[in-house]
């Protein structure tokens, strides 16, 4: 499926339009965001934790549903996060990117398969959040994918 993850975004989403989340797509489909730090600052000048969590979340849920993509499934599987974390490492002062890292094959595959067959899988992304300057923060999200009937 070739999927226009921009509109998907600002329509099933729209707390990211607030965000100014953009979605980039590399070559190979891998998914990157980038967000500017001035709708995303806080009182200090710095990223809002709030804004990072919320966009790291988001960047997770796309690497989700880009995976049951992939996989042949279409939008009647539901895709909400469970649990998540977020470890701010360096407070950030510019924009910023967020890259969801595709789980290894092996997780992918048992996601998959409970997914097939009980309707219902969980799997783990993770999110690099980045300036130029490097690393800044990290986020850890549990997804539940569900077919609707």
């Amino acid at each position: 499926m070739n999927r226009d993850w921009q509109t998907l975004l600002t329509s099933a989403i729209p707390l990211t339009r607030a965000l100014a989340l953009r979605v980039d797509t590399a070559a190979d489909g891998a998914l990157c965001f980038q967000a500017p730090l001035a709708p995303n600052v806080n009182d200090k000048g710095t990223a809002f934790g709030g804004s990072l969590s919320a966009a790291a979340t988001v960047a997770g849920w796309c690497e989700v549903r880009r995976l049951l993509d992939l996989a042949g499934y279409d939008d009647r599987v539901e895709v909400v996060i469970q649990t998540g974390t977020t470890e701010y490492l360096v407070p950030i002062l510019s924009d910023f990117r967020l890259t969801p890292h595709s789980p290894d094959p092996t997780a992918t595959a048992a996601f998959l398969k409970l997914l097939q067959r009980r309707g219902l899988g969980r799997i783990a992304v993770e999110v690099s959040i980045e300036t130029a300057s490097g690393l800044a923060a990290r986020f850890q999200g549990d997804y539940v994918a569900r077919q609707s009937d």
